[in-house]
């Protein structure tokens, strides 16, 4: 199969190839455009650049603001036998620390730079010695020399061609080992799999230093040698209606996206800009965020559906770096599958099609595994493979598993090569560390072990609370929420909800965000929140592929460095904090009174059982707020549905309290009596701190350092 090198330069030797790049500016006019016997050309001088200044198969860090010098740079690494090494540029010394630790980890003493970066890497080597020790070599000064050029060097397609940094924590990034051999295999997979040719034409936005801009959106166009047209990743997010344009220009047919542009379009481009809009030529436009969200899914259909994007475009599929990129696909001209599940078995982790009258979750699926890929569901805690109807951790097999982490090899060994207990597998597979389950042929990606919260023996999925949680009001940001849980607390396990804002709600009133939010997500998911913390766009940590950091911002909300508009705590947190706080003593609860069915003495039995049952004083639990929002857990609540019936001398159904979620409600609904007022709204939202970022800053930290190609 070669490598992408000697792919490469056959289109440049090529008369009648088609292949090309051209890179759009901020407005969507082209900025350059290069053909194959130039871009081999250039690659080839630089090359000889790397041949005088490093040894084979030594790493070199890539370090470009988006621009096709980029690809110049990373195929003079394949040229020449060496190890590209792509990482994002910090911006305004942020993501400084990750450079720094990349640069350590990987062992490079070169680092290409292009698009204006030459001159910011001066004042990162002076503030860090690693940096310091590199040597920086603008790629202007290398390639315009033919002298310079060096022929393509032979290399070993089971060596590594480059090492691509996972998201994940800033100070301590894993490099995953990607051979020749890994590249070109899934390369074909995805060639077969979405069907792509010389015909074809991709577009693209996504960065290119992370796998899915890399490989899908720049790599994949030369081994298919279709053209593809590319922006920068600011470009679509200031206008994102440049993407759906370039696209209508260029007849593009691939593309691909987080799911949270697909949202961006949806909500953010007027309908006067429609105007002109054709995305009838799209074949295929790959929804590779996590999670895939059906919503975004049908909006965007919703609204570009009358200019020709059509439902079966939509390709989810998965993947991650250790397996190079893709995993599963969903086939060209087929919607994409969705499945209604039982959410209390999922809960359990086990998967149930929805009856008639069960809590129900749609969970989309991501495609099925892709050309000899083996896919096994396995109990994390006892290596063995689950029935066909339970959650577990997703393990694959296959050509294009990465040989390791780079200079890792307990973590290698701990995650590559994995045996599934009781079986015989020569070469055993890859723990993806992903929770899912296959239903047919299709696997579905419910959450990540790591970040699994289990609150009464149920499992409660972060992505789900989020999803609830944004969907209660209009001025909670998509995409902009992490939910964790936070053990060793007094009074149990915690769940804490951190949301961003829309920037233009951030002097909204609090309260009413605090209580639809509390209200829909025990509704919902039957699942109490023990805190919700609203904060400024952007807020959220991510990674440097846009994924929720659910560890560090519970490690931020800890150590109390978010920027926090307001705070909500359920009324049970209120008591434990002040208890702990000393702050002031809790007044003896109110005595027992006997049971009647006249509304005043149902509300104070109820008052008080729930007091009881919360450790809580009775002045705490108004008859107007939730009983979500109190503390009561989905257990509590069947409790109380049978403590009341008891007392009545009638059943009630296990549900009452989600039904009839606040004392007064549940009153009314067994009395007959009109349920009271609502209490008034609490005080306004502060002003934002001040030297908030623009939406730009924002957008970018979603997806910094690209879209890893993920669910």
């Amino acid at each position: 199969m070669g490598t992408i090198a000697t792919r490469l330069a056959d289109l440049a030797a090529s008369p009648d190839h088609r292949w090309s790049i051209t890179f759009l500016d901020s407005h969507g006019a082209v900025f350059e455009r290069c053909g194959a016997a130039e871009l081999a050309a250039r690659a080839a001088r630089v090359a000889g650049f790397l041949e005088r200044e490093s040894a084979p198969g030594a790493p070199v860090l890539l370090v470009f603001q988006p621009c096709v010098d980029f690809l110049v740079a990373f195929l003079a690494c394949q040229w020449s036998g060496r190890l590209a090494v792509p990482i994002n540029p910090p911006r305004r010394h942020r993501l400084i620390q990750r450079l720094q630790a990349v640069a350590a980890d990987s062992g490079a003493t070169v680092a290409l730079t292009g698009g204006g970066v030459a001159e910011q890497s001066a004042l990162w080597q002076a503030d860090s010695a690693e940096l310091a020790a590199i040597r920086w070599q603008d790629m202007g000064d290398i390639d315009s020399d033919p002298a310079q050029a060096t022929p393509l060097r032979a290399v070993d397609p089971a060596a590594t061609c480059f090492i691509q940094y996972t998201s994940g924590s800033t100070a301590l990034p894993k490099g995953v080992e990607v051979s020749h051999a890994n590249l070109m295999a899934d390369m074909a997979r995805m060639e077969a799999a979405w069907g792509l040719s010389p015909a074809s034409a991709m577009v693209t936005w996504l960065p290119a230093f992370h796998d899915l801009g890399l490989i899908f959106g720049l790599l994949q166009t030369l081994y298919s040698g279709c053209p593809v047209v590319q922006m920068a990743p600011n470009s679509f997010l200031q206008r994102p209606v440049l993407w759906l344009e370039a696209i209508s220009r260029f007849r593009g047919t691939h593309t691909a996206a987080p799911s949270f542009a697909y949202d961006l379009c949806a909500r953010r481009i007027p309908p006067e800009a429609h105007e002109g809009l054709d995305l009838s030529s799209l074949v295929m436009a790959m929804n590779a965020a996590e999670p895939i969200d059906p919503q975004v899914m049908e909006d965007f259909v919703g609204v570009f559906g009358p200019h020709g994007f059509r439902r079966e475009t939509f390709a989810p599929a998965y993947g991650l770096a250790e397996s190079t990129l893709a995993v599963t696909a969903s086939p060209v001209g087929v919607a994409p599958r969705l499945f209604a599940l039982d959410a209390a078995a999922l809960e359990a982790g086990r998967i149930v099609e929805a009856g008639a009258t069960a809590r129900r979750l749609v969970i989309p699926g991501s495609g099925a595994p892709l050309a000899d890929v083996s896919v096994a569901i396995v109990d994390p805690e006892t290596g063995r493979r689950q029935p066909p109807d339970r959650v577990g951790e997703i393990w694959l097999g296959g050509p294009t598993i990465a040989r390791g982490y780079w200079r890792r090899p307990e973590e290698s060994a701990a995650t590559f090569g994995v045996r599934v207990a009781g079986e015989d597998d020569p070469t055993g597979y890859l723990r993806t560390g992903d929770l899912g389950a296959m239903i047919g042929d299709e696997l579905c990606v419910t959450g990540r072990i790591k970040d699994l919260i289990i609150l009464s023996g149920a499992n409660h999925y972060p992505q789900d609370i989020e999803r609830v949680a944004q969907g209660a009001h209009p001025a909670l940001r998509a995409g902009g929420g992490a939910a964790f849980g936070v053990v060793g607390e007094p009074g149990g396990e915690q769940v804490v909800l951190v949301q961003e804002l829309e920037r233009t709600q951030r002097r909204t009133d609090p309260a009413p965000l605090f209580s639809a939010i509390s209200a829909s997500v025990w509704q919902t998911l039957e699942l109490q929140l023990s805190r919700i913390v609203l904060v400024e766009p952007g807020a959220v940590l991510r990674t440097s592929s846009g994924k929720i950091q659910r560890a560090a911002n519970r490690q931020a909300w800890r150590e109390g460095v978010l920027p926090v508009i307001a705070e909500w705590r359920n009324a049970r947190q209120e008591a434990l904090d002040a208890a702990l706080d000393a702050a002031r003593e809790s007044p003896p609860l109110a005595p027992p009174m006997a049971l009647a069915m006249e509304p005043s003495a149902l509300e104070v039995w109820l008052r008080d059982w729930l007091a009881q049952r919360l450790s809580l004083p009775a002045s705490a639990v108004p008859s107007d707020r939730g009983v979500g929002e109190l503390g009561l857990t989905s257990l509590d609540a069947v409790d109380l549905a049978g403590a009341l019936g008891t007392h009545l001398g009638r059943a009630l159904p296990q549900t009452l309290a989600f039904d009839h979620p606040t004392i007064a409600a549940m009153v009314a609904h067994l009395t007959g009596a009109p349920p009271a007022s609502p209490a008034q709204a609490s005080p306004s939202i502060p002003a934002p701190s001040p030297g908030a970022g623009g939406d730009l800053e924002e957008l970018l930290s979603m997806i910094e350092g690209g879209a890893r190609g993920h669910e």
